[in-house]
């Protein structure tokens, strides 16, 4: 799989007050046109216009627009979860169903956990089967979303129990890299920022799914992990985490969670 595919050519930018947020392809372009669409075509964009000037009437014609494409079946898995619609300068200028993230070519901002145990093995989460994305694949111990709102640690915190019973209060955590991955999915265009954070678990630690979207877990020595990466069994952000947490720690056993 490319990290760091181009956006093709004859895409249009998705814009809202003159910032792009976001990426789509001229089919979905097309069906976001209409006499009552808060959205235009103008030259080699589709703007938001005019601009509303404010987060919850910008967040309303998102809505709009998921909720279309969701119609037109583009959108075939609708989530309820809200992300935040970044600006090219950062901002927050909306929300949106996340669903509809990839088919906007709009960014989404997750988190990854790199778990390892004291011996240095690393704990590795199967995705479940039913999942759109990557199912059945091997993932990290945990990591999601960034929620519309939420800071990262926060999503981390709230990914770690959900995915694995984790409860990360009393732990060392390292912030690792934050990585950034863009590339053509089913759905659209993939665009993420991915922070990073590494745990050295409890001996004792036993993970327990919360919420049906594990299959299984597995300890894994490194070597056999770097093998699995190898093969391509783990999603691509799970690999590109993984390989940071060993790269910052310089040696084949895992982190060092003192540091």
């Amino acid at each position: 799989m490319h990290a760091n595919q181009a956006v093709p050519a004859h895409w249009l930018a998705l814009t809202v007050d003159g910032s792009r947020c976001g990426w789509v392809d001229p089919d979905t372009a097309r069906c976001l046109v209409r006499p009552s669409s808060p959205f235009q075509l103008d030259g080699a964009q589709l703007a938001l216009a005019p601009d509303p000037g404010d987060r919850p009437a910008r967040s309303r014609a998102m809505d709009w627009a998921a909720r279309r494409l969701r119609e037109a079946g583009i959108v075939r898995e609708w989530r309820s979860e809200q992300l935040d619609v970044h600006a090219e300068d950062g901002r927050i200028i909306a929300t949106i169903e996340r669903a509809a993230c990839r088919a906007l070519g709009i960014e989404t901002r997750s988190v990854q956990l790199n778990a390892f145990r004291p011996d240095g093995s690393m704990v590795a989460a199967r995705r479940a089967a039913h999942k759109l994305s990557d199912p059945n694949r091997w993932d990290n111990l945990a990591g999601g979303m960034i929620a519309a709102g939420e800071q990262d640690h926060q999503a981390l915190e709230r990914e770690a129990y959900e995915e694995a019973g984790l409860r990360l209060a009393q732990l060392p955590l390292v912030r690792g890299s934050r990585l950034r991955v863009q590339r053509m999915v089913a759905e659209g265009l993939m665009i993420e920022t991915v922070q990073v954070f590494d745990v050295r678990l409890p001996g004792d630690f036993v993970p327990a799914n919360q919420d049906g979207e594990v299959a299984a877990f597995e300890t894994l020595p490194v070597q056999s992990a770097l093998d699995a990466i190898e093969r391509g069994e783990f999603t691509l952000q799970a690999s590109w985490a993984m390989l940071d947490a060993l790269r910052r720690s310089n040696r084949p056993s895992g982190p060092d969670s003192t540091t």
